[in-house]
This record gives C-alpha cells, sequence and structure tokens, in this order.
C-alpha cells in the first residue's frame, strides 16, 4: 500500500465508525481496524508525524495520557478529503457531502 492508500484507510475507518464529537478512539484500535498488521509501523509513524500535526483529514488528538485517543474534527472535510485523495467515502457521506 502506497502512504496515501494507509492515510486513506485511516480517515475511512474514522468515518465508516462515526468517530467525532464525544467519540474518540485510541490509535492502537485505529490501527487495529484501518491496517494489516505489516503496515502498522508506517501507518503510526504516518499518522503521528504527518497527519496530527497538519489536521490532515481532520483528524485531531483529544485527551492526553498513555492512550493516545484521536477523533475527527469536521466530518465533511474528512469526507472530502478522502474523495479527493481517491480513497472510498462511505456511500450516505458521499451523498450527502459531495456534489458530482
Amino acid at each position: 500500500m502506497s502512504e496515501q492508500d494507509i492515510k486513506n484507510r485511516i480517515v475511512e475507518t474514522l468515518l465508516n465508525d462515526r468517530v467525532t464529537g464525544s467519540n474518540k478512539v485510541s490509535i492502537d484500535t485505529l490501527l487495529n481496524y484501518a491496517v494489516r498488521d505489516s503496515e502498522q509501523g508506517q501507518a503510526r509513524r504516518l499518522l503521528k508525524d504527518e497527519m496530527l500535526p497538519k489536521s490532515e483529514g481532520s483528524i485531531q488528538q483529544v485527551g492526553g495520557g498513555a492512550r493516545e485517543n484521536v477523533q475527527l474534527a469536521d466530518i465533511e472535510e474528512a469526507t472530502r478529503y478522502v474523495y479527493r485523495n481517491g480513497g472510498d467515502v462511505p456511500w450516505k457521506l458521499k451523498q450527502k457531502y459531495i456534489e458530482d
């Protein structure tokens, strides 16, 4: 998988599970659902070094402590990010936020 494919999978997973608002998920749990075991090291590096500092894909870190929780700041922005980068946008969200 390319780096962009991994980023798309991370954001797609958060979109599918509607991880926003009061919902949050630990980075470990997110990566377990989003990518294969062999790609988790690269996915963790991309998430921590590129996606979180730049709020890429509308991902933000919440809380503190050792669990390292993340969530989406904006569903609409995340949907457009996945669409622009060739990912699989959930059908309901595509219908609501993407105008073809």
